[in-house]
């Protein structure tokens, strides 16, 4: 995890006597001399603002155009940015296969080798569930850069490539999902990319590797107010519900469902809400069905309904969110991570109705979890709101402070 904190970034505006308008110009003006895309300007306000606050991440691209205005972070920050880098280096560079020594690669990819594949594949899935994704980043990303050097520079028939560039192309989406949940946003998306370009003529696969650009999509949406991201999400389900147009799966045609909910309540439309809450309810009561792939099982009613909460606390109602999410955690077919997640939804819908004592309980339960079972950066970082009104010198502070340095 990043570790520029916001009081860094505070000192050094105030240091150069600059107020908050003025940082976002002086940002805006380096982001067009570097020729690089930027926020809108009342939507970088609101950024800084929250990057000061840790109510968010500092990105790797904004950090480089705070660098260019003379930023220089503390020494032991400065080494975690370091370290980051290399990794993300690392990562760009398994997307190009290279990871994996060409000696370990085999020269001829036989039968039992995909099978292996087949089966690391179903069960990164069903361990994400289980464990979390900051678990199982290093080992995810691992795997990915094994099959894509299979790939790249083996030797196989064509019956036998195809099947091999679809396990890829599931590695990559299962590496950039557990990534997405570390936290890794960036290699998230590079992965999932990636996967969108190896996918093929597998539908289902397709429909998956859409869907799960467009939770991304809707997570990094919450963070700003530019509504592109939402609009992006949407775009990807389209996608993904063009490739499944023909396929028989309930549970595939109710994640784009649920998920096009959240997207819209980040677009204010209530409508297009309800419809696709009441869509997703409709698929699954169609009941099981041979097409359903091992990955959508965590796709139930209880899944159904936690999309329809946090649908209801991007519109501002809290409250209805508090009740949806008690439902969901009352439910007993909720994988540990999901869970977990869930209960952090809990806390941050309760301190948005205004209860912080009960918000604070709840943390607290989240991160017992956190520093037990499941390790998942994302949840973690639900609960920065609740870490924002904690007294200072408080339990909940002291252990969600901890938590992230970890």
């Amino acid at each position: 995890m990043p570790n520029i904190k916001g009081e860094t970034l505070r000192t050094w505006r105030r240091s150069l006597d600059w107020d908050v308008s003025q940082t976002a110009r002086h940002l805006r003006r380096a982001a067009r001399e570097a020729g690089q895309p930027i926020a809108a300007p009342h939507a970088l306000v609101k950024m800084i603002r929250g990057w000061e606050r840790g109510e968010h991440q500092l990105s790797e691209r904004y950090e480089l155009l705070y660098r260019a205005l003379g930023f220089v972070p503390s020494p032991e920050e400065e080494e975690d940015c370091v370290k980051r880098r290399e990794f993300g280096i690392a990562a760009m560079g398994l997307l190009a296969g290279t990871l994996v020594n060409p000696a370990r690669v085999p020269v001829t990819v036989s039968a039992t080798q995909i099978r292996g594949l087949r089966s690391i594949a179903d069960n990164m899935w069903t361990r994400d569930w289980t464990v979390g994704g900051t678990a199982l980043l290093e080992e995810a990303t691992a795997h990915y850069a094994s099959a894509r050097s299979m790939l790249d520079l083996s030797t196989y028939s064509s019956a036998m490539g195809r099947e091999l560039q679809e396990l890829a192309a599931d590695l990559a989406a299962s590496a950039g999902f557990i990534a997405f949940d570390a936290g890794e946003q960036r290699l998230a998306r590079s992965l999932l990319s990636e996967s969108a370009l190896l996918v093929g003529n597998d539908p289902l696969l397709t429909a998956h590797t859409y869907a799960l650009l467009a939770l991304q999509s809707t997570s990094l949406a919450t963070l700003t107010p530019d509504r592109g991201r939402a609009r992006e999400a949407l775009r990807f389900l389209d996608y993904a519900a063009d490739a499944a147009r023909h396929e028989p799966s309930p549970r595939i045609h109710a994640t784009i469902a649920m998920r096009r909910a959240t997207a819209s309540a980040l677009l204010d439309d209530d409508v297009a809400v309800r419809r696709h809450i009441a869509t997703a309810r409709r698929e699954l009561d169609r009941g099981d069905h041979p097409a359903d792939p091992h990955w959508a099982s965590f796709v139930t009613p209880s899944e159904v309904m936690a999309h329809e909460a946090m649908a209801r606390l991007s519109q501002g109602k809290a409250a209805i969110a508090v009740q949806l999410f008690r439902d969901v955690l009352a439910g007993p077919d909720l994988p540990p991570r999901n869970r977990v997640l869930y209960q952090a939804r809990l806390a941050i819908s309760l301190h948005a109705a205004g209860d912080h004592a009960e918000a604070v309980s709840e943390g607290l339960r989240v991160l017992t979890v956190l520093q037990g079972p499941v390790r998942s950066a994302r949840t973690l970082h639900q609960l920065r709101p609740v870490r924002q009104s904690a007294a200072p010198g408080s339990e909940f502070a002291a252990r969600f402070d901890a938590a992230l340095a970890s």
